[in-house]
């Protein structure tokens, strides 16, 4: 009977002791938000890909959807899939993609305007469900988005404005 109440007692004290060292919702859009800062002021990654004559920047285990064209390229990451848009009738300053997502609800909604060498770019974090959230990172005519589980903000969102700030656009 002891070893019963020792081992409840323990598999007790560890959930709690989990579930203190788990990082709220708030705090993985902030990891996310400054990974898409960084990722957009680095502005390092090289073109390593081509789909329907636009250049960007892959990611190790992004794969690209045979159903892409020259607008919309469909990305997946496992069992994650990405939304690139591309708007070439867009300047790298273009703010059509931020005032959009300005005007949807702001319900637990993080962003950062960033903005560089006449480029213009953002990202947001919007709480989806209790462990959902859209990520979007975007500059200026180029758009990427996808539905993701809260513990994966940070890791998706740098390599989200990697992609997007590789591709080359007017001024």
């Amino acid at each position: 009977m002891f070893r019963f109440w020792k081992f409840l007692f323990l598999a007790l004290l560890s959930i709690i002791v989990l579930a203190a060292c788990g990082n709220t919702f708030e705090e993985q859009a902030e990891k996310g938000i400054a990974a898409a800062r960084e990722a957009f002021q680095l502005h390092d990654k090289h073109v390593n890909d081509e789909v329907h004559g636009v250049s960007l920047y892959k990611p190790a285990g992004f794969t690209i959807d045979e159903k892409s064209d020259a607008q919309n390229i469909i990305m997946k990451k496992g069992d994650e899939t990405f939304l690139l848009f591309i708007n070439s009738n867009e300047s790298r300053d273009s703010r059509l993609f931020y005032e959009l997502s300005t005007k949807t609800e702001k319900k637990e909604r993080f962003e950062e305007v960033f903005t560089e060498d006449g480029y213009f770019g953002f990202s947001s974090v919007l709480r989806k469900g209790e462990d959902q959230v859209e990520l979007i990172a975007s500059v200026g005519g180029i758009k990427i988005t996808t539905i993701t589980k809260n513990k994966n903000i940070g890791a998706n969102m740098g390599k989200m404005m990697e992609i997007v700030r590789s591709i080359e656009q007017g001024s």
